[in-house]
C-alpha cells in the first residue's frame, strides 16, 4: 500500500509510533518445538496528516492473521451480554427482517439477532472459528465479505435491511470493498451499522496495547464520515460505547436528506474539543505511550527480583505488553479460553493457564493485561489476597 492513507487516498502519512517487530497477538504457541517457526513483524502506526486517521500502513496477510483464529467471542461473558444488547438496539431502532454480519466470528450476535426473530446471516474468515457457529446451528458463510461474496448471498437470501460488523470493519486493508459489498447486499434505503475500536478511547485512555496487527485502523467519526460520505453513505448517527475498553457505534444509509441524531452531533463536539483529527495530536500521543511503556517495565522488572508475578487475560493486549516490556519473567498467563489455555504466549513463551490454576500455587502480583476486564476478574477470583497490577489508563497497584 505504500504512505497512501487508507481512508482519504492522500499520500500524507506521518509515523507517530514505532512499536519494532512484534509476534502476531493471537500467535500462540501449541509447544516450544513451534517457537522455532514463530515470525515478528514490523508494527509502526501512522496518521494522515490529511484527514487525521491512524492506522498500520504494513498488514500482515490475513491467511496468517485468521485462518486458526484463538479468539471466540462467546467465551468473554461481558461481550456476550454487550451483542445481547447490540441485537436489542438493532431489532428496536430498525425492525429489520434481515441482517448480514461479517466478521461474525462464533455467532455471537447472530443468535440474539434470531431470538428476537430477526433472519441473520453471517460471514468470517477464519475457519475454525466458523466451523464453531455452524456447529450451533447458525447460517455463516467463510470467506471475505466484499462484492462477490455480497452478490452470493444476495442470490441467496435476497437483499437485506441491515448490514453490520463489529470489531470487524478496521481490520481490512481495503475498507472500501467492504463498503462495495454493503452496497450491493442492502436494500436501497438499508442500513449500515459499524461498531470500531474509538480513537477517542485510544487517545485519552492511552490504549496503545490495542495497536497490534490485526487493528490496521482507528476510526473517528470524523474518518468514518469522511470515508463512507466519499463512497455514498451518510452518517445519521454515531455514539460511543464500552465494548473492548471504548469503540464507537455509526448507523449510515443510502437514503438523501437524513438528519443526523443529537447522539451524533455530541460525538463531533467531543472531537472537535479533543483535536482528534489533527495529526499533531498524535504526534505528541506516540511519546506519552513510550513513556506509558517505560513506567510498567521498570516497575515489574524491580518487582520481579523479589517477587513472583503472574499475568492475567491472554488476548492482544497481553501479546503486546509482555513483548515491549520484555515480561519474560511471568511465570504463567491464566486465561479462561480454550482456545489459549494450554498454549505458550507469543514472544515470550509464557504458558498459558486455566484459572483454577491460581489457585494452586497464588503468586505475589497478578498483572491484568486484559485490564479492560479487571472489574469481572476481580470479582472471578475474590479469593486472592496479592496485589493486583493494572497498567492502564494509568499504572496501578491495589
Amino acid at each position: 500500500m505504500g504512505k497512501t492513507c487508507r481512508g482519504c487516498g492522500a499520500d500524507a502519512l506521518e509515523l507517530f509510533l514505532d512499536l519494532g517487530e512484534m509476534p502476531l497477538a493471537g500467535g500462540f504457541l501449541a509447544d516450544e518445538s513451534a517457537a522455532a517457526k514463530e515470525s515478528k513483524y514490523p508494527l509502526p502506526v501512522h496518521v494522515c496528516k490529511e484527514c487525521g486517521l491512524v492506522q498500520i500502513v504494513d498488514p500482515v496477510d490475513p491467511e496468517i492473521l485468521f485462518q486458526d483464529y484463538s479468539f471466540s467471542s462467546s467465551t468473554v461473558a461481558p461481550l456476550v451480554k454487550h451483542f445481547e444488547g447490540y441485537a436489542a438496539w438493532i431489532k428496536e431502532r430498525f425492525s429489520p427482517a434481515s441482517v448480514i454480519e461479517f466478521g461474525c466470528n462464533d455467532g455471537i450476535l447472530l443468535r440474539p439477532l434470531e431470538a428476537v426473530g430477526v433472519k441473520a446471516v453471517g460471514i468470517d474468515i477464519s475457519a475454525n472459528i466458523t466451523g464453531i457457529a455452524r456447529d450451533k446451528g447458525l447460517d455463516v458463510v467463510t470467506g471475505y465479505f466484499g462484492p462477490e461474496v455480497a452478490r452470493q448471498l444476495v442470490d441467496r437470501v435476497g437483499p437485506v435491511d441491515l448490514v453490520t460488523g463489529s470489531n470487524a470493519f478496521a481490520h481490512n486493508e481495503n475498507p472500501r470493498a467492504i463498503i462495495e459489498g454493503a452496497k450491493i447486499a442492502l436494500k436501497p434505503d438499508g442500513v449500515l451499522c459499524l461498531e470500531v475500536m474509538y480513537a477517542g478511547d485510544l487517545l485519552e485512555q492511552v490504549q496503545w496495547d490495542t495497536l497490534y496487527h490485526e487493528h490496521l485502523t482507528f476510526y473517528s467519526l470524523g474518518t468514518l464520515s469522511r470515508l463512507l460520505g466519499d463512497n455514498g453513505f451518510t452518517v445519521f448517527h454515531a455514539e460511543r460505547i464500552s465494548m473492548h475498553g471504548g469503540s464507537l457505534r455509526i448507523a449510515a444509509t443510502r437514503k438523501v436528506g437524513v438528519s443526523p441524531s443529537p447522539e451524533m452531533q455530541a460525538v463531533r463536539a467531543y472531537e472537535e474539543g479533543l483535536k482528534l483529527n489533527d495529526y499533531n495530536t498524535w504526534m505528541g500521543f506516540g511519546e506519552h505511550v513510550q513513556r506509558k511503556i517505560d513506567i510498567v517495565k521498570d516497575t515489574l522488572t524491580r518487582l520481579s527480583k523479589t517477587s513472583r508475578i503472574w499475568g492475567y487475560g491472554a488476548a492482544g493486549k497481553a501479546t503486546l505488553w509482555v513483548n515491549a516490556c520484555g515480561l519474560t519473567f511471568l511465570e504463567a498467563m491464566v486465561d479462561a479460553s480454550p482456545l489459549r489455555a494450554g498454549k505458550l504466549m507469543p514472544g515470550t513463551h509464557t504458558p498459558i493457564v486455566f484459572p483454577d490454576e491460581l489457585k494452586k500455587n497464588p503468586p505475589d502480583y497478578i498483572f491484568v493485561t486484559a485490564w479492560n476486564y479487571a472489574d469481572v476478574i476481580r470479582k472471578n477470583e475474590t479469593w486472592f489476597k496479592g496485589t493486583w497490577v493494572t497498567p492502564l489508563p494509568d499504572m496501578r497497584l491495589f
